[in-house]
């Protein structure tokens, strides 16, 4: 029997609890932790390429900074929940419950903690002198697509992780090399011929990531049509996602 929309709703909170228990997230010090990566992340790239790649970008901190929480909220979100069926693999085995809303708490888990490093570039947004403009109102919109993206990309990994593996470890190495592939702490222009432009835009994160800066740092507001057309592509790929998942979803059990 497949639990109402309310019923569905409170398994996915008991799920985001019992992994936030689970997490390092559990002790101030992991929770610390998780929230000081990004930066020291932030503190090696601006070392390493502030004065070649980030030459001429006003406010390359937060530049690199805005690259970083993006990539990883991507990154962490979609490797956790390419786990989160088998690692829940006994209670699949012996209570009926719905997959997705297993993938769903893992995603929620990161989530919390890229809300969290949100504020902290909102401080150092003012702080730096940056500041607000009421450009800030697109921003949540980016942030539900580039949720709409993890959920797309989750739904199937998880799947197809019960099915192969390895897949882990696949993952891990696309990961590595999208990281090099979004313009994270360089200038799409300095290193991307005019030519090889179109292609390079397709990767969905360098939308978000283009995005959020001309909306946070640049103050530039998106033009609708592009930020319409971004958003049907993702869209495409949720939808696209949902039916691979409930095609793959009914064998998951007989394949752990």
């Amino acid at each position: 029997m497949k639990p109402s929309g309310r019923k569905y709703i409170n398994l996915v909170r008991e799920f985001f609890i019992a992994e936030m228990k689970l997490e390092e997230q559990g002790t101030i010090l992991g929770f610390i932790w998780i929230l000081l990566y990004p930066f020291l992340m932030l503190l090696i790239l601006y070392m390493l390429f502030s004065k070649r790649l980030g030459k001429g970008i006003e406010h390359y901190e937060i530049y690199l900074l805005i690259g970083i929480l993006h990539w990883e909220f991507f990154s962490k979100a979609t490797s956790k929940s390419l786990k989160s069926l088998i690692s829940k693999r006994q209670i699949l085995l012996n209570t009926y419950l719905p997959k997705a809303a297993l993938i769903l708490s893992s995603i929620l888990v990161v989530f919390i903690s890229f809300l969290f490093e949100l504020i902290i570039l909102g401080g150092f947004l003012i702080v730096s002198g940056v500041g607000f403009s009421e450009k800030v109102l697109f921003f949540p919109f980016i942030v539900l697509i580039e949720l709409l993206l993890i959920i797309a990309v989750s739904l199937v990994l998880s799947c197809l992780n019960v099915y192969f593996r390895d897949i882990a470890h696949f993952w891990n190495v696309l990961l590595r090399i999208g990281f090099f592939l979004t313009p994270i702490f360089y200038p799409i222009p300095k290193l991307i011929s005019e030519g090889k432009k179109g292609i390079y835009l397709l990767n969905p994160m360098t939308q978000i990531i283009i995005f959020t800066r001309d909306i946070l740092l640049f103050k530039r507001e998106p033009s609708f049509m592009h930020m319409f057309l971004f958003f049907s592509f993702v869209l495409v790929i949720f939808t696209t996602s949902c039916l691979i998942f409930k095609k793959l979803k009914t064998n998951v059990l007989e394949k752990m």
